[in-house]
């Protein structure tokens, strides 16, 4: 559903929530990631930004975020991903960014303040950053706050039989012993005798492991690694070598091997080492985005107009049940009711008969959707119906009354909800590009 995804990265505790969510998408969905970061301005004003560039400041935040982030790549196997530094105003900066690349999705966490005065500078977003992007991105802004638990991805466990092994050594009788042993735990096992067959074996089917000995006639095992992560870059390797050639077993890891097993070794000890490359194999397959109470807000404005069009095309991509609620706002700043108790029930019945004529014809495809309503103040009660449907994302417009976004700030009921809700929410300000382009 996502192509291009861009994360608004703030190396703090505040965006691990948003980090995971991020690469989660990119990863199911093969999409662009882009991990950006703008350099704020620092104590000394625009007068200390034209200092960053020749400094060498902003290539050196670079690669923080690169060392910040690498565990998170590699542990998500996200492949088309780039990182991008720029100093300036950081909710200008995601939004210039976020249009010239056209995303479909920018990712956000809460950057709360840390008590370091020099971290919000360095790494979080200025207070304003959150609501400006919210209020002015021309694409769906998700909030992930911290306090967001675990809860969007699901088990995608295979089975053993599906994690292919390629055992390559000269010598048959450790080629069948090794062939067996790991049989017996499950996975599937082909056998090679040398280098080349080994090569002529990866490039007719796919595998995840390589077992491969290092010493053998003609082609040995490090110029078969070498040849094979050329042509096969996510293959596992791990050597396998006599105590006179741990050198070169040592040169392997070098250039690419996962690790080495020192011959003869014990099959407990081989299948140890198997299943943690097993476990990381299924860590990534698991790796699956998924929503299944998705709450939709609705004031019945045009900007929930859009909210609703982009909640419907969520809802059947996931196959979520779909929750539309109104909240009667009968509340005054003063905690005095603005309407007697007839009124607020005869209010939340048209809310739910004008759900019902608004969109009942165009949730057709829809698993399962309802229409409900409540009185009083409009975040409080959605962060409430919001647990009662136990759900895991909500979505609503970003200005739920303003019509002036400059007057729509942290105040506003969408933001509100995204920095307390218990899950992921979706501000939307109008029309996605994606949907736009097809109607």
């Amino acid at each position: 559903m996502f192509k291009k995804v861009l994360f608004a990265a703030s190396p703090t505790e505040a965006s691990k929530r948003a980090a995971d969510m991020a690469f989660a998408l990119a990863k199911q969905g093969n999409a662009e990631l882009y991990i950006f970061h703008a350099y704020g301005i620092d104590s000394n004003g625009w007068g200390g930004m034209r200092h960053l560039l020749p400094s060498g400041k902003v290539e050196e935040t670079k690669k923080e975020i690169a060392h910040y982030y690498q565990e998170k790549i590699e542990k998500f196997g996200v492949q088309n991903y780039t990182i991008e530094v720029v100093a300036g105003m950081p909710h200008s900066e995601i939004l210039r960014f976020a249009r010239n690349k056209v995303v479909d999705l920018i990712v956000m966490g809460s950057h709360e303040k840390e008590t370091d005065e020099d971290l919000p500078t360095r790494w979080g977003m200025a207070g304003s950053s959150l609501q400006k992007v919210s209020q002015r991105a021309r694409c769906p802004v998700m909030i992930v706050p911290k306090q967001v638990p675990k809860i969007w991805t699901k088990d995608a466990v295979g089975e053993r039989r599906d994690f292919r092994i390629l055992v390559v050594d000269d010598e048959l009788v450790v080629r069948d012993s090794i062939k067996e042993w790991l049989e017996d735990e499950g996975y599937t096992v082909d056998m090679a005798a040398s280098g080349p067959e080994a090569l002529d074996k990866l490039s007719t089917q796919p595998y995840h492991l390589m077992l491969t000995d290092i010493k053998m006639p003609g082609m040995d095992g490090v110029e078969l690694l070498k040849r094979a992560h050329k042509s096969f870059p996510d293959l596992t390797v791990i050597m396998m070598t006599a105590y006179a050639t741990v050198e070169t077993a040592i040169e392997a890891l070098k250039i690419g091997a996962l690790d080495y097993l020192l011959k003869p070794f014990d099959p407990e000890i081989l299948v140890d080492k198997v299943f943690q490359v097993y476990q990381d194999f299924e860590a990534l397959r698991s790796v699956k985005v998924t929503f299944s109470n998705i709450v939709l807000a609705t004031d019945f404005s045009e900007r929930a107009q859009h909210a609703f069009d982009f909640a419907s095309r969520m809802t059947r991509r996931y196959q979520a049940k779909l929750h539309l609620f109104h909240v009667v706002p009968v509340i005054h700043d003063e905690n005095v009711l603005m309407i007697d108790q007839a009124n607020i029930e005869n209010s939340i019945n048209d809310a739910k008969e004008r759900m019902k004529n608004k969109y009942g014809s165009e949730l057709e495809g829809v698993v399962e959707y309802s229409f409900e309503s409540w009185e009083g103040r409009p975040y409080v009660e959605i962060l409430k119906f919001a647990r009662w449907r136990n759900a895991d994302l909500i979505i609503m417009a970003h200005h739920s009354k303003e019509i002036d976004p400059e007057k729509a700030l942290l105040g506003s009921n969408a933001l509100r909800v995204a920095l307390s809700a218990a899950c992921p929410t979706i501000s939307i300000n109008r029309l996605p590009i994606s949907r736009r382009a097809s109607v």
